[in-house]
């Protein structure tokens, strides 16, 4: 087996823990999310996306009725993670870093947090193939294959947007999640009043936006046309302010866009964001703090 990516975000956590705001690893990570009565104890239909290894078979064949035991499915959290790709992944963050490389480590980070809580997660990711998505598990096997996949698919331009894959959530996965969103500007901008009510009737939601970098830079390259820009474009100084002044305006209105939605967000421009930035969306969700 290879564990080349569960090593990487060992490594990448590793790099951070002398912060103090890192106690969240240190063994409260089951608290971050509202669970769910350990006691609760019968049996459901099987719904899509339920792991098999839950299904009471013998209760099954008495019924004629696929049956999960929901003691054990459903003490534990579902976490699904809904991430974005496409071409737009290839471009880099304000930071200057990799965007769909920061998408992926931040995406490693929280699956390793929910995996070491002994929660369920899933990925959910759009290809040119169509709609991927993994069964809820947990171990090192399931996060490894799921972080590959979703490497393996976010470069590849599909049909559906962020909004859509939510949409697709909603419509095909009948249980109480915690979803992450990992997106960029372009998906904020598509995340209406109404999806967002709709996701957090029964849901809990949580936002990690991978600021793109500006347009107005020093060096600027179309990945479209693959090539660079000439410099004559790039507009000087008060171009540059002008971009960021309408960037944070942006921002601040998606805040109070998912403030009045109850949903947490953060966004992470670098590498060495990802680490403080998802325990501050952790613990801003936790305390109930969406700013």
């Amino acid at each position: 087996m290879n564990y080349e990516h569960l090593a990487r975000i060992k490594a990448f956590i590793s790099l951070y823990s002398t912060k103090e705001t890192t106690n969240i690893l240190d063994g409260d990570f089951r608290s971050v999310f509202r669970g769910r009565s350990l006691d609760f104890d019968d049996l459901r239909e099987y719904t899509y996306g339920d792991n098999v290894k839950d299904i009471d078979w013998k209760s099954s064949t008495k019924t004629g009725k696929t049956l999960v035991r929901r003691y054990v499915a459903e003490k534990k959290h579902n976490v699904l993670f809904v991430v974005d790709s496409g071409d737009k992944m290839e471009a880099d963050t304000s930071g200057g870093d990799d965007k769909a490389q920061v998408a992926l480590d931040a995406l490693g980070v929280m699956a390793y947090l929910v995996n070491q809580g002994g929660d369920d997660y899933a990925l959910l990711q759009d290809s040119n193939k169509g709609v991927i998505f993994t069964t809820f598990g947990g171990g090192g096997k399931h996060f490894e294959n799921m972080i590959a996949t979703s490497e393996m698919f976010m470069p590849e331009e599909g049909k559906r947007d962020i909004a859509d894959l939510l949409e697709y959530a909603c419509e095909n996965i009948r249980r109480r999640m915690v979803i992450i969103v990992i997106t960029d500007m372009d998906g904020l901008f598509r995340l209406g009043d109404k999806l967002l009510g709709k996701l957090v009737a029964n849901n809990d939601v949580l936002v990690v936006d991978i600021d793109d970098a500006y347009l107005y830079g020093d060096r600027v390259y179309d990945i479209k046309d693959r090539k660079y820009e000439s410099e004559l474009l790039f507009g000087g100084k008060s171009l540059k302010e002008a971009e960021k002044a309408q960037r944070e305006d942006f921002l601040t209105q998606m805040e109070e866009k998912f403030k009045s939605n109850r949903v947490t967000m953060v966004s992470m421009g670098k590498a060495e964001d990802i680490l403080p930035k998802t325990i501050e969306l952790f613990e801003r969700h936790k305390n109930g703090i969406i700013r």
